[in-house]
């Protein structure tokens, strides 16, 4: 098989975690990683598509069940940060598996010269690279192709079933981010969760009853759940101030805090970052999203999995407005969401402060199934709604 000098293609006993390891990235994502409860033995490729490095795994001929799994990585994760929450689930089950990191790992964003548009484009090279693969490995190509993906995967699981429903037969998304000019995307919501808090929190310690109501009004008009406060402090640190500052920089990079390298001071002092006119910039943000929208229009099955504690992507601005946005492209029976109850953004945080929370994962790896009935035996998943417990979005599987 002919490779590019910049890949490499291996033969190994195992394509699993269980012989190979996790990376940090993957690590950082589960709370209880799903069981491997077999090796799977088979051919990897790691090398570059495009800008972006990717890896594609491949089962031994004997052992492929004749699919592909497309993953869509999270946030500004590596082509591995998927091995648990994913890849290793359908590896077990015989797919091949493919992912990339969407050729803007790390900090590569604060370019402003440097766009979420890349995303789809990387993915369009993935695909053409893991079919070539599976072709001189199984000559055959795959009789099914899925995507799956979680936050910034779950938007391109998304973006690519909108724009490209030939290339796939249905996905399956996490806690997708929405980005569309016209709602209230992250770069509404965030600058309101990095300012408030403190003031809620009372950080200064002179804050009144009134401040702080107001800011827990505030908070909880940008998506964030009552019940959750007790994550936001967790959400402020790892997530919040970084994101708005990314984010901003790569979509707003005229405003002169975004222009800013990061400081780590922001994390004990955000005022820097605060006050973001968000409202007045609207103009300003929607050339730079417009480019990167939703539509909402489906020609393909999509399930959504998000947990309605969601201190990232809050769930009523974009699992819900996306929902809304399905049905208003009269794209609906296309479409399932599945509101988990207490479920977070992330079930890594989980392992060191679960409180009230649940896990969302074991609900995304049951809409993977789900999905395979509904594309392969015609049987409907289920409605949408909230669900409370695993075996009640479960109960026959």
């Amino acid at each position: 098989m002919q490779v590019e000098p910049t890949s490499e293609l291996l033969q190994v006993a195992d394509l699993t975690t269980a012989t190979n390891g996790a990376h940090p990235d993957a690590e950082a994502l589960v709370s209880l990683a799903p069981k491997v409860t077999k090796q799977v033995p088979g051919t990897v490729w790691t090398g570059k598509v495009g800008n972006a490095n990717a890896i594609v795994r491949m089962p031994h001929p004997d052992l492929w069940n004749g699919k592909l799994m497309v993953g869509g990585s999270p946030a500004v994760r590596s082509e591995y940060a998927l091995d648990l929450l994913l890849s290793d689930i359908v590896l077990q089950q015989g797919y091949a598996f493919a992912a990339c990191d969407k050729a803007t790992p790390g900090l590569v964003l604060r370019d402003p010269a440097r766009s979420m548009e890349e995303w789809t484009n990387s993915y369009g090279q993935l695909q053409e690279k893991a079919l070539s693969l599976l072709s001189e490995s199984y000559h055959r190509l795959p009789e099914r192709i899925y995507i799956s993906g979680v936050s910034n995967g779950g938007y391109i699981t998304r973006r690519m079933l909108e724009l490209h429903p030939d290339w796939y037969d249905g996905g399956v998304e996490w806690e997708g981010v929405l980005w569309h000019p016209e709602t209230r995307h992250l770069l509404t919501l965030l600058p309101v969760c990095v300012e408030d808090y403190p003031v809620y929190a009372n950080w200064r310690g002179d804050r009144t009853n009134q401040e702080r109501s107001r800011a827990f009004e505030r908070l909880q008009d940008a998506g964030l759940h009552p019940d959750s406060a007790p994550y936001w402090g967790t959400y402020f640190m790892t997530y919040w101030v970084v994101s708005l500052w990314l984010y901003g920089r790569n979509l707003d990079p005229e405003w002169e805090p975004f222009a800013r390298d990061w400081s780590n001071e922001w994390l004990r002092d955000p005022s820097p970052l605060c006050g973001y006119p968000w409202e007045e910039r609207r103009e300003i943000l929607a050339k730079r999203i417009a480019p990167i929208s939703n539509t909402g229009k489906l020609e393909k099955p999509l399930l959504s999995v998000a947990g309605n504690w969601d201190c990232l992507v809050p769930f009523r601005h974009n699992a819900k407005a996306y929902e809304e946005m399905v049905l208003e492209a009269g794209s609906g029976q296309w479409h399932r969401l599945y509101e988990i109850e207490a479920g977070n953004h992330v079930d890594g945080l989980l392992r060191d402060n679960r409180g009230e929370q649940q896990p969302v994962l074991p609900y995304y790896e049951a809409a993977l199934h789900h999905l395979e009935q509904w594309v392969e035996g015609g049987k409907l998943p289920p409605e949408s709604g909230l669900y409370h417990s695993v075996t009640q979005f479960t109960p026959r599987i």
